[in-house]
């Protein structure tokens, strides 16, 4: 007969699906280790010398002039913003010196881009409209700077440097649409070239 708390069963029969094991454990494992205290003379000694030492700096660095960017009220075109040359800012997507697009919608940035936030649509150029001097052109390039971590995987896996990392820091805004850059945002004006010539 199978264990079990029916009547039926015999009254000095344990049941078998309620029996089991007692474990003793010693005395000697129930005891835990203290924990070290912290409210000793020595450990108060270090947390004042600890505050002191943190509190020397603070003091020192009170009297001392005040270095800040002038932004935004300073000169030139950041406006008094300064940068360190491998600042990765706002993409730009380049132009070669005949002005045309280097991009040749070869999905290489969108594919190495953990975010997955470059979408690209690819068009074929024509012998009457010239977009690129290779034949494909990104018909459509957007960029979601919501998702977008700044990481350069795609200025890297570009093989014709046609993406890259500008100084473009203003990128703030209320509207989360506003955050996804579109091809037109991105490109190089021409004028910009024939300036710098």
């Amino acid at each position: 007969m199978l264990g079990c708390c029916c009547p039926e069963a015999e009254p000095n029969a344990i049941p078998r699906l309620i029996q089991a094991e007692i474990v003793v454990i010693p005395d000697r494992m129930m005891k835990h280790p203290r924990p070290s205290s912290y409210t000793g003379s020595m450990s108060i000694v270090g947390n004042i010398s600890a505050i002191a030492k943190g509190m020397s700096i603070t003091f020192r660095e009170i009297f001392e002039p005040t270095q800040v960017e002038n932004y935004p009220d300073g000169p030139g075109p950041m406006r008094g913003a300064k940068f360190q040359p491998r600042f990765r800012g706002a993409h730009v997507l380049q132009r070669d010196e005949n002005g045309m697009e280097k991009c040749v919608a070869c999905y290489l940035c969108a594919a190495a881009c953990p975010s997955n936030c470059i979408y690209i649509e690819a068009a074929e150029n024509t012998d009457a409209v010239r977009i690129s001097s290779s034949e494909r052109y990104a018909k459509v390039y957007n960029i979601d700077y919501n998702r977008c971590i700044f990481c350069g995987y795609c200025v890297e896996a570009c093989p014709t440097d046609a993406i890259t990392h500008g100084h473009g820091f203003e990128l703030a805004t209320l509207n989360a649409t506003n955050l996804v850059m579109r091809k037109e945002d991105m490109l190089v004006p021409v004028q910009a070239l024939t300036a710098g010539r």
